[in-house]
């Protein structure tokens, strides 16, 4: 076998391959969003229909969901709760990057080795502490005890993600002219590390948007009010309340509260390969 034939064998595995991980991923987001479309007893059919025929489709579980949940409160919880938890980690987490790839910290390494491994823990692993931490500061049936937590689980991915790309892709030279122009360490975080490392505070900012939308441990156990539920938690409530049977209405639900993430992620799509592939080529 020639060198070219070997690189197009090469070349032919690596899409195969490609094809299969994106059908995995895709096929069941696709059976979702059909499966929403049809009535709720042809969702019980075997062999299953991925792709029904025009006249099996119907907007009925969309309707109900609409009319008979407050969906649409739920989705504004959980959007509300997603942007904070957003801004607070990205905040946080660029201001900690910066400080710990740029400034000179004693002790530096052993803190940024505490934050990191955080990661290691899983939040629910934490859940008494925290619940108990939620109930001294008054946070029960609030959208803030949710959000501030949330925000302390993802910092510490934010933090190593966003001082990866600092470290590799922002030359030291460019604080420099900054301090020689009388600029402090915060002029600099604000004109030159904000601007540039836009890439990676996008990237963790989607997965961070995402969290929100699939996370129900924590947002379960402190919000007991139905005005203040997140999507997953009212996704839960309602299929406990349908005895587990009514999918297409549990589809329906599902399907809406992806939009948000969708819009939120093609919104930064640009950003998000640049960001998440960060530390993989030295600048």
């Amino acid at each position: 076998m020639n060198h070219h034939h070997k690189r197009t064998l090469q070349k032919g595995i690596r899409i195969g391959l490609l094809l299969i991980g994106l059908m995995i991923v895709v096929i069941p987001m696709v059976y979702m969003v059909i499966s929403s479309l049809k009535e709720n007893s042809q969702t019980f059919t075997y062999p299953p229909v991925l792709f029904p025929k025009k006249g099996m489709l119907t907007i009925e579980n969309y309707i109900y969901v609409i009319m008979n949940t407050a969906i649409l409160r739920y989705m504004v919880n959980t959007i509300f709760v997603s942007l904070m938890t957003v801004l607070i980690s990205s905040l946080v987490a660029s201001l900690l990057a910066y400080a710990f790839a740029r400034l000179p910290i004693p002790f530096k390494n052993i803190f940024y080795a505490m934050i990191i491994s955080v990661m290691l823990i899983p939040g629910l692993a934490m859940i008494v502490p925290q619940f108990e931490l939620a109930v001294r500061f008054n946070l029960m049936n609030s959208l803030w005890g949710v959000i501030l937590f949330y925000a302390a689980w993802v910092i510490p991915f934010s933090t190593f993600m966003i001082r990866g790309y600092i470290e590799d892709h922002i030359p030291y030279e460019l604080d420099e002219s900054i301090f020689i122009d009388g600029g402090s360490v915060f002029s600099v975080y604000r004109h030159i590390i904000l601007p540039m490392a836009s890439p990676a505070i996008a990237a963790v900012s989607i997965l961070n948007f995402l969290f929100p939308f699939e996370e129900l441990g924590w947002s379960q156990a402190i919000l007991k009010k139905d005005v203040l539920r997140t999507i997953p938690v009212a996704v839960t409530m309602f299929f406990q309340a349908h005895n587990r049977t009514d999918w297409g209405f549990v589809f329906a639900m599902t399907t809406l509260a992806m939009i948000p993430v969708v819009v939120f992620y093609l919104s930064l799509q640009k950003y998000f390969i640049s960001g998440l592939t960060a530390g993989s080529v030295k600048g």
